[in-house]
């Protein structure tokens, strides 16, 4: 999944029968320490396992990869794309993410073992911000992961206008 370019790619990763499922598994596949059916706790914080699987769709529907650019540009598009009716936590994990990689950045620091300018941190996550306010349809925050999973990963793109022949954006 890292070698998916942006939200927009539409690379040979992704083929056209490729259903929701089938590319959560390879996800899933390609990020084995990732939690899956259960809930996280972050200090005091309980993020319910159904957001955490909504987080994991928004990657597989959009290409972006878990590499430290890609998710601060989807992160900067989630609070864009989605719906702004959602949980509360969903604001703040933008915020917050996006705040505390700043911090680091400007102290140097390195993230996962990358470093990433402070220029750079504020671009990714401007650029994931135009791209959410580019798509076609806002995303459901709330949106019943059973009820798409069966669903080709392209007709989502499509539905979302993440695949538009006229959308700049949708160029590599």
């Amino acid at each position: 999944m890292d070698s998916l370019e942006t939200v927009y790619s539409n690379d040979s990763t992704h083929p056209s029968a490729l259903t929701l499922r089938a590319g959560l598994e390879r996800y899933y596949r390609a990020n084995p320490d990732f939690v899956q059916n259960q809930d996280l706790r972050v200090g005091k914080f309980r993020i319910p396992w159904r957001d955490l699987q909504r987080h994991d769709i928004m990657y597989v529907v959009t290409g972006y990869s878990t590499a430290l650019d890609q998710e601060l540009q989807l992160i900067g598009f989630l609070l864009t794309a989605l719906t702004w009716r959602r949980p509360w936590y969903y604001y703040a994990q933008s915020f917050v993410v996006f705040l505390e990689l700043l911090w680091q950045s400007l102290w140097g620091k390195a993230w996962g073992g990358r470093y990433i300018n402070p220029l750079q941190v504020c671009w990714l996550y401007g650029k994931g911000i135009r791209q959410g306010l580019a798509i076609a349809k806002k995303i459901d925050a709330f949106m019943d992961p059973e009820e798409v999973m069966d669903r080709t990963i392209e007709s989502l793109r499509i539905e979302y206008g993440l695949i538009h022949p006229h959308c700049p954006l949708s160029q590599k």
